[in-house]
This record gives structure tokens, sequence and C-alpha cells, in this order.
């Protein structure tokens, strides 16, 4: 072993290949500082002092192998999020590719608990009523999968950005929570998908993966955004989440096209 790993270094390494047989995931391509801050604030909350506890735990209790799966997971979402950008798609960028497209097929990588793709089919139905639009959703997260395809339990600050005469005409209110309408579900397919090892989706038109590479690896996110560019036809865009930026993006065969959108250039 080398020397001048710490003890504390030892046994995190020997915790992450435990953690790695469990949930089946390589844990090498996320960033190791930010998993381990996450972590440490789990083990807190249940009193556990170190690493070789903790891998006894995720062992020995299935509760605290979901709750340290929903750790790493990324969950943070609401609709509308950034509304600008979703203006500049709605107003924009899926007139301008129904000018020469019927059928869209849509892509939302990392779709979280559907405020996303629920979005997306808000803006279609707004746009285009009568088409038969596809939109895949996907998330490596089984249990947020499965609320994303409910599509209900939204609190009112998942819905802040949603505007009023939307809200109104798309969404239900339950007492305390919000769900969409059914029409909604139709043009959506909710599939899990581990955009680290799965097959990707092919001639797609827009794929959106907003907020989710920023915390893989640089190794990763090579390997996702190759892995999306592949993806798209071209002429298709690529939505990324605002702190992102593909670097050497022509490289891929992507130029900038506004704000947080690559095109796929022919």
């Amino acid at each position: 072993m080398d020397e001048a790993l710490t003890q504390d270094d030892i046994d995190w390494l020997a915790f992450r290949t435990s953690l790695e047989k469990a949930v089946g995931v390589p844990l090498w391509q996320y960033k190791q500082p930010q998993m381990r801050r996450r972590l440490n604030s789990l083990m807190h909350r249940h009193h556990i002092n170190d690493w070789p506890s903790f891998t006894r735990s995720i062992n020995e209790n299935s509760v605290i192998l979901q709750q340290v799966q929903d750790t790493l997971t990324i969950n943070v979402s609401e609709f509308y999020r950034q509304a600008d950008r979703f203006i500049d798609l709605q107003e924009r960028i899926l007139p301008e590719m129904l000018a020469t497209k019927k059928r869209l097929r849509i892509w939302s990588a990392g779709c979280s608990i559907g405020c996303e793709p629920y979005t997306l089919s808000i803006l279609l139905d707004q746009i285009d009523p009568l088409g038969s639009h596809q939109i895949v959703a996907t998330d490596v997260d089984q249990p947020i999968l499965a609320r994303a395809k409910e599509g209900a339990g939204y609190f009112p600050s998942e819905v802040r950005a949603v505007p009023p005469e939307i809200l109104k005409k798309y969404f239900i209110f339950d007492g305390d929570t919000y769900r969409v309408v059914d029409s909604l579900k139709k043009r959506i397919t909710f599939q899990k998908h581990d955009l680290l090892k799965d097959p990707y989706p092919a001639d797609l038109d827009l794929i959106l993966c907003r907020n989710v590479v920023i915390y893989f690896t640089e190794e990763a996110k090579k390997h996702i955004y190759s892995g999306f560019a592949d993806a798209l036809q071209q002429g298709g865009m690529l939505f990324v989440g605002g702190s992102e930026m593909i670097m050497r993006s022509h490289e891929l065969g992507l130029r900038a096209s506004g704000t947080s959108i690559y095109l796929k250039a022919a």
C-alpha cells in the first residue's frame, strides 16, 4: 500500500470498493472530495464514526444502503428551471425543428423527479398539440424514476417558476402538493439508464442533460458528451446546465448555438 496514504484514505478506498459491489456503479468516475463530503454527512446523521463501520452498515442494512444511493444521486429539480432557457426552447429552438420535422425525438437524461420531461411535454403541447412527439426520460435512480412516472407529489417550491396560466391548465392541486394532468404523460417514456454504462438512444433531435454531468470526473464527462454527440442527428441540439461548458466541443462535432445550447453541425 502506498505509504503516502493515511489510514482514513485506506479505509475510504475499502469502503468505496464495497459500495461499488453493492450498487454496481463505478464510483471512481465521480468527484471524490464531493462524494466523501456527502457521505460524511450521512455518516454523522447515523452516528457512524469511521469508514469500516460504514462498510458494515451498508452490507447489513438495506435502508442505509438506499440512503447512500440517494445521497449520491442529484435530485434537486423544478419545473421551468432557469425559465429563460425554456423560453428559448419554446420560441426559437422547437419551432425551428418543427419547421422541417413532423415528429421529434427528445431525450431528457438524468430526469430526476420528472420536472424537466413534463416541462418539455407542456412546451410541445403549447406549440404542436396534435404532434406525436416522443420524449424518453431516464435516470439511474429507480425510486426517483418511479416518482417521476407517477407525476405527483410536487411541492409548491418545485412549481414556483411555472407561469400561472400554465399551472392552472396542466397541474392539479391535491391540497399540499401538485400533480400533472394525465395528458402530459402520453408523450413520455420513463426508463432506467446509467450514463456511464448503458448504450445511448440514437437519431435524437434534442437532448437535455442539465446539472448532472457537472458531478462527474473529466474522463467521465468526455465519455458522456461523446455519447450525446453520437446520439444526435445532424442539426440536433444538446441542452446543458447553466454552469456546464463543453470544452473543445468542436472535436465532438458540436458548436455553441446560444446559452447552454450546442448544435451538432453537418
